[in-house]
This record gives structure tokens, C-alpha cells and sequence, in this order.
């Protein structure tokens, strides 16, 4: 299992596309695990599954 995902299988997992990830972490509405030394994002599982919780009660996707 990986400790961490990249923007597009976390975006995969959640049901959204890459660009919107991106923009909802920029917004500060999704937090990403880490950055990467060459700026990338990346995610958890556990994070994943509170955000797509959270997408869910929402009604915003998921």
C-alpha cells in the first residue's frame, strides 16, 4: 500500500477531476498530506475517506 497518493489518483479516488483538486486545495477547502520538494501534492487514505465524507453530506459529489 502507498503512505501517499498524487493529485490524480487522489482526484480518481474521489470522483473529481484533477483541476478541481487542485482548485479546492488552493481555495483551502481540502488540505493535502504534503508537498513533495518539487511542490506536488499528495495524499492520504485517511484523508481521502473524510474528504469524500465530507463531499458526500455536501451533496457535492461522491
Amino acid at each position: 500500500m502507498k503512505p501517499a497518493l498524487s493529485t490524480a489518483e487522489a482526484a480518481r479516488r474521489l470522483g473529481i477531476s484533477k483541476s478541481t483538486l487542485i482548485r479546492a486545495v488552493n481555495r483551502g477547502d481540502i488540505q493535502p498530506a504534503f508537498r513533495t520538494p518539487g511542490r506536488h501534492l499528495r495524499f492520504t487514505d485517511r484523508e481521502l475517506k473524510e474528504i469524500k465524507q465530507r463531499l458526500t453530506a455536501s451533496g457535492n459529489g461522491g
